[in-house]
């Protein structure tokens, strides 16, 4: 009989259920904040030694071959369906060719062996004023 009296204690009342129910859906509201942060690029940069060399325009389906002739190293470029990608390159790791295509803003393509970078550039000003965005390797 005792036992009854302590169960009665114990179940769930109305309001119980709703703050549990409303504390749940309040733990999913981060994502709505930081899902697709990301937006698809319009420009990209390529940069050697820091130095800006070029900018492509994603919008352009284009091919183009970095060339240095100091080093001899040699990065062929290609943009296609608004995406940008080193398909290319005289470099030993080939991890610049592996990391594909890519298109969102602050995404980046990194050749150290040639000290090149292709990046992403925001198209509008507050993605420009930015100094924390994240850089994607």
């Amino acid at each position: 009989m005792n036992d009854t009296k302590h169960l009665n204690k114990l179940k769930m009342k109305p309001f119980d259920f709703i703050l549990i129910v409303s504390l749940m859906l309040a733990s999913f509201s981060p994502l709505l904040f930081f899902v697709n942060r990301h937006t698809t690029g319009q420009i990209a940069q390529l940069r050697v030694n820091n130095k800006r060399i070029k900018e492509f325009d994603l919008s352009k389906d284009q091919v183009f071959t970095y060339f240095d002739k100091l080093d001899g190293d040699q990065n062929k470029i290609t943009v296609r369906d608004g995406k940008i990608a080193i398909i290319d390159a005289n470099c030993t790791d080939q991890i610049c060719v592996r990391k594909g295509f890519i298109s969102k803003t602050g995404q980046t393509i990194v050749c150290l062996p040639h000290r090149l970078v292709i990046e992403i550039m925001p198209t509008n000003e507050k993605q420009t004023e930015d100094k924390d965005r994240i850089v994607d390797y």
